[in-house]
């Protein structure tokens, strides 16, 4: 049974220990690598504005008025199924919590801990988060560069989306960190050419690159897969371009974590 947000709080009132606060639960895209919607299932439920008001409210209160928030894709907020677009409940959402917290309050919204799908990044989108949030970036899902991988560990949007995302973004002063993974099942030598030549192309506009090494996780269709394996020549390209700005995360940490995971559970 599908768990009603609005029926629980994102954290205890009487305990002033405030965190984000989430807004969405449950993903419609089923991407193979990840746990989201095996853990909360593909039914898009969302917190209520009125809700989601009273806790900012509560916070406020206490002089907490640095906003963020949990959900798997920020621009999801108030579809029906998580994938049209429904700007209006997004913005309904955001002048209530700025109304809120005054002009001096700072709303962050599809930065971390959440992000966007790089086909929900319109002009309309990102003009609702330069009206009304504080952020300096947006982070987006892509995963990879080659529209062969992004089929197969079923993505549900294309390579141009990305670029087209980014491109956006950029154009609006904010930040683009784009993740991708490397590693993943299937992946091949060209594969992982084209996702260097995409953060390559994306570095050019000034977007960067979260880098990502594959672990297989539990209840997911990827859970017996192999750990992610990067071979000598891309790891070198990653620290080179690392390097240079163009790519930061804890990939190298990853391999190591990965096959440590997988080292026990295959125990």
């Amino acid at each position: 049974e599908p768990v009603d947000l609005n029926r629980y709080p994102p954290f205890p009132l009487d305990i002033p220990r405030f965190g984000p606060i989430e807004i969405t639960r449950g993903c419609p895209y089923v991407c193979y690598y990840c746990q989201t919607p095996q853990l909360a299932g593909a039914l898009v439920r969302h917190r209520r504005v009125e809700a989601v008001s009273e806790y900012v409210d509560a916070m406020a209160r206490t002089g907490r008025t640095d906003i963020r928030f949990i959900t798997p894709n920020a621009l999801s907020y108030g579809s029906e199924d998580g994938k049209r677009l429904n700007p209006s409940a997004i913005e309904r959402l955001l002048l209530s919590i700025r109304s809120t917290i005054g002009r001096d309050g700072r709303i962050f919204f599809g930065s971390f801990p959440s992000e966007v799908r790089p086909e929900h990044v319109t002009e309309e989108t990102i003009g609702l988060i330069t009206e009304y949030c504080n952020n300096d970036n947006l982070v987006i899902g892509a995963q990879s560069g080659s529209q062969r991988m992004l089929d197969s560990i079923h993505r549900g949007h294309t390579v141009d989306d990305v670029y087209r995302a980014a491109h956006l973004i950029q154009s609006a002063g904010l930040q683009a960190n784009v993740d991708f993974i490397f590693g993943l099942p299937g992946e091949r030598e060209e594969d992982v050419s084209m996702s260097i030549r995409t953060i390559e192309d994306l570095s050019r506009i000034g977007a960067r690159a979260h880098a990502h090494t594959f672990m297989p996780l539990p209840q997911t269709p990827f859970w017996e897969c192999p750990t992610g394996h990067i071979d000598a020549k891309t790891q070198e390209t990653l620290r080179s371009l690392t390097g240079r700005g163009v790519v930061y995360g804890d990939w190298e940490k990853q391999i190591t974590l990965a096959k440590r995971i997988e080292n026990y559970v295959r125990a």
